[in-house]
């Protein structure tokens, strides 16, 4: 049995836009905490921040991570190639021989406590066999694993990090067990809806609750707002669209007084493959080509008081996926941002409801929802979710 571990973070460059470059500065802070936490686990041994050049430069500014870069060891990424998950991760795990080892997007923590960290690299330690743990096992944010040797064979079926734990079980013969779904398990920072859900979440870190408020825009935090305080009231009717999952939806009927309406689609469409491979179709879709995105939205705001939508379900079943700042402009609510045609409409038929419809990708209807939830059960919810 391995007596440590090696955490691998990995953190890709930022697009252009505004709200890329505010998503990107958010998941760097994150990845910050992140190594921070794993320098206080013993059996972790070795971090290895793999990054593009240019990032590496920032990350040495930072007056917090000062504080603990000597215990990371850098990984570049070679500029003169595109990026592939599978082709970087087996290359670093050669190269290091690496075993036991928790791969972390640069994202993925930024709500999980210490001692969840510390038990997860626990049991990866402890664990024999083809073994792994994850997040979540149809989209993996960060995944533990007992052979990183096994990743140079798969590398072919992991064009993005999503599908490990999907691409571990089915493929390479792995046992793969995922966490109990929390906020701090499921919250991982890949849009701007993201950044929203975690603005009053009690386990943000200060700095990046402070980041959060100086640099979020006003109308999605306002429309967060209202989509609390619907959650909140006994017997209002909550719509949940998307990549629902079955834990989700009992989560919400555990824990609030309101009835639910959920439609759960294309599940898993990233780790099986489908997104790439243009295969994917949404009933919400057909809808919205028969009828219109202003029918839709006509309909649900008759039937519900909220929304929560997996808006990237419905931008797979168009066929021509939007750049990222078009993405991240719909999720902000920003229609004359977005160039996609589609998708502009979408977002304006969305807005104009009178009930709040948040739109987002996965996170909409997984962590930022428990982010959401878990927030609205604090004690201090009134003033916190409010301030």
């Amino acid at each position: 049995m391995s007596k440590n571990i090696t955490a691998l973070i990995m953190l890709g460059k930022s697009g252009t836009s505004k709200s890329e470059v505010l998503v990107h500065n958010a998941r760097r802070k994150s990845a910050i905490h992140t190594v921070k936490k794993l320098t206080r686990i013993d059996n972790v041994k070795n971090i290895i921040v793999a990054v593009p050049k240019e990032e590496k430069a920032i990350w040495g500014e930072d007056a917090y991570f000062k504080n603990v870069s000597e215990n990371v060891n850098w990984e570049i990424d070679p500029a003169n190639r595109p990026f592939h998950f599978g082709n970087r991760i087996s290359e670093i795990a050669l190269k290091h021989n690496l075993k036991h080892v928790l791969y972390i997007g640069g994202g993925s923590m930024p709500l999980l406590k210490l001692e969840v960290l510390e038990e997860i690299v626990d049991k990866i330690m402890k664990s024999r066999g083809k073994y792994a743990l994850t997040n979540n096992f149809h989209s993996s944010d960060w995944l533990g694993i007992t052979d990183g040797s096994a990743l140079p064979m798969l590398t072919k079926f992991l064009p993005r990090d999503n599908m490990l734990g999907w691409v571990l079980q089915n493929k390479g013969g792995f046992t793969v067990e995922a966490l109990p779904p929390s906020a701090g398990t499921q919250l991982d920072i890949d849009t701007p809806t993201d950044l929203v859900a975690m603005r009053w979440h009690p386990d943000t870190p200060a700095d990046m609750r402070s980041f959060l408020t100086k640099y979020l825009p006003h109308e999605p935090l306002i429309r967060w707002q209202e989509a609390a305080h619907k959650l909140n009231t006994p017997g209002s009717h909550v719509a949940l669209i998307g990549r629902v999952s079955p834990y989700l939806w009992q989560m919400m009927q555990t824990n609030l007084e309101v009835w639910t309406r959920v439609f759960s689609e294309e599940r898993g469409m990233t780790s099986s493959g489908r997104w790439g491979g243009g295969t994917v179709q949404s009933l919400l879709g057909h809808y919205i080509d028969i009828l219109g995105a202003n029918v839709l939205f006509d309909k649900l705001d008759e039937m519900v008081n909220v929304g929560f939508i997996d808006s990237r379900v419905y931008m797979a079943h168009i066929g021509v996926w939007p750049t990222n700042a078009d993405r991240y402009a719909s999720d902000l609510l920003q229609i004359r941002e977005i160039k996609n045609d589609k998708l502009r409409e979408f977002t304006q038929a969305a807005l104009e409801c009178h009930s709040p419809m948040i739109l987002g990708a996965y996170g909409c209807v997984s962590g930022g929802l428990y982010s959401l939830v878990e927030t609205i059960k604090t004690k201090s919810t009134g003033q916190s979710i409010n301030g």
